[in-house]
């Protein structure tokens, strides 16, 4: 070997020989630290989407699951809540159903992390359907008239009313109620404005809320 590559060699020897030392070190670190596995149970919120304008998500259980992940540390810690929700695409579904959907199918985790447990493991979605419904309304009295009084006519204008509401539940309606009129207290024959009953059942009147009440009254008495 040539006197001068031999001095480059052996020249600072012990700081070279550190220095290689200090590398495999490190290198064995960060090594060891991509090989760590760990484990992690989270919370996992349930979304849904492309819900169709003519339906809505009445019902969506459970909101989240939980569960347990094992796997290379750095690929645990990167699942969040956050980036890694359960999301359920119902695209497809136009009328009212019920549907049930395994949580682990939708449920996206990274190369690398293993699932341990789901809980619970199955997802329901209860889909209403929106309807219209053109129902009769009918005048709801309450106590009755004096005696010279007789209620000759009672009508509502105009007699019909659309109504709109989940399919399921409109689909029984056969009438809608005014508010009460109470007898005891005309005298007369009248004309006002009288408001539609509004039941749990029905969301929504499509086109008024009131109709206008006409009474006529004859009064019996002035005959004589």
């Amino acid at each position: 070997m040539p006197e001068n590559l031999k001095r480059l060699m052996l020249n600072n020897l012990g700081l070279k020989t550190g220095a290689l030392v200090l590398a495999v070190l490190v290198w064995g670190i960060i090594s060891g630290r991509e090989r760590t596995f760990s484990e992690k149970t989270l919370k996992i919120p349930v979304e849904v989407f492309n819900v169709s304008d003519n339906a809505e998500v009445v019902s969506l259980r459970p909101e989240e699951v939980t569960v347990s992940l094992r796997g290379a540390s750095k690929f645990v810690a990167a699942v969040t809540t956050e980036s890694n929700p359960i999301k359920i695409d119902l695209k497809n579904v136009k009328e009212s159903s019920k549907l049930n959907y395994f949580a682990e199918d939708y449920l996206e985790i990274p190369d690398g992390v293993q699932l341990i447990s789901i809980h619970p493991k199955m997802i329901e979605v209860y889909v209403e359907e929106f309807a219209t419904k053109d129902v009769p309304i009918k005048i709801r009295f309450r106590g009755r008239l004096p005696d010279f009084l007789k209620l000759k006519a009672a009508r509502v204008v105009p007699d019909r009313v659309t109504i709109i509401g989940y399919k399921s539940q409109i689909n029984g309606i056969d009438v809608v109620l005014t508010e009460e009129v109470n007898l005891n207290e005309v005298g007369q024959s009248l004309t006002r404005l009288i408001a539609l009953k509004q039941t749990r059942d029905i969301l929504k009147f499509k086109d008024r809320r009131q109709v206008e009440l006409q009474l006529e009254i004859e009064d019996r008495s002035a005959k004589k």
